[in-house]
């Protein structure tokens, strides 16, 4: 008999629940919970799916139990939360993946993973946050159901997945952009465009400022060493040369800095 953690959903958000429990030899357990090390050796394969937590180190340590973790994405595209927004809105493949996991989210070697098309230009009007979600999670479930009997019986290969990618946390997504998972996605990518390019206009204004300011600052600085220099020229000069010390050891050290990237 082997026994399944499944991690994650309920059996009302996946139908994997229901497949796992259909199959013979199989005892399943299911849970949201934080698991620790000792839980986890109780049994043979973990499955993570729509699971809320990451998995502590201490856990993954010289685990010899398969860990496996199905992700809606294109690994290793959109990382972390949300990556079916993500993918149309910073136009990354979309996709799924069903990987090992390791001790950086969503970072483990690919075990199984598959570009989805949604061709966005041919169903501009069609396609929403939410229909688009669901096909992903359409076809990973089916992805998962026919690589079952290779997951379980540890009959596959695995690689590493190739460049950064990209990583997005929960507090990344524009709230005030994504109202409502059943907005047109064509339209709400053009409407996060504009919403950038305001940003980025405004931060440009912020610097046009700033530099202004220093320009005028610098005179003002320019005339207090003027002011300075006539009522006592050997002290201001001493300080001068102290200031010119200490940008030589301000460069100094953002050269040390650079030396570490």
């Amino acid at each position: 008999m082997l026994k399944i953690l499944f991690l994650g959903y309920s059996k009302k958000e996946t139908r994997l629940i229901h497949f796992l429990k259909s199959q013979k030899n199989i005892k399943l357990t299911c849970s949201k919970r934080i698991v620790n090390k000792e839980y986890i050796q109780n049994f043979d394969f973990v499955i993570c799916f729509g699971y809320r937590h990451i998995i502590d180190k201490a856990v993954l340590k010289n685990n010899e139990i398969p860990i496996i973790n199905l992700h809606i994405s294109y690994l290793p595209y959109n990382k972390g939360a949300h990556p079916n927004f993500w993918s149309f809105v910073d136009n990354t493949p979309s996709g799924i993946t069903i990987h090992e996991i390791n001790e950086k989210v969503d970072s483990g070697k690919i075990i199984y993973q598959k570009i989805i098309d949604f061709n966005l230009l041919e169903n501009i009007n069609n396609l929403t946050f939410s229909n688009t979600h669901a096909k992903l999670v359409d076809e990973i479930e089916n992805l998962f159901i026919d690589k079952f009997d290779n997951l379980i019986s540890r009959k596959y290969s695995t690689f590493d997945q190739i460049g950064e990618g990209s990583f997005h946390k929960k507090n990344d997504l524009p709230r005030n952009i994504l109202r409502n998972w059943k907005q047109n996605v064509f339209k709400t990518v053009k409407k996060y465009d504009d919403y950038k390019k305001k940003i980025m206009q405004r931060n440009l204004d912020i610097i046009d400022q700033i530099e202004n300011t220093r320009r005028n600052n610098n005179i003002n600085w320019m005339n207090i060493v003027r002011t300075a220099l006539s009522s006592s020229s050997q002290e201001t000069l001493k300080i001068l040369k102290q200031i010119n010390t200490d940008d030589s050891r301000i460069s100094s050290l953002f050269k040390k800095f650079n030396d570490n990237k």
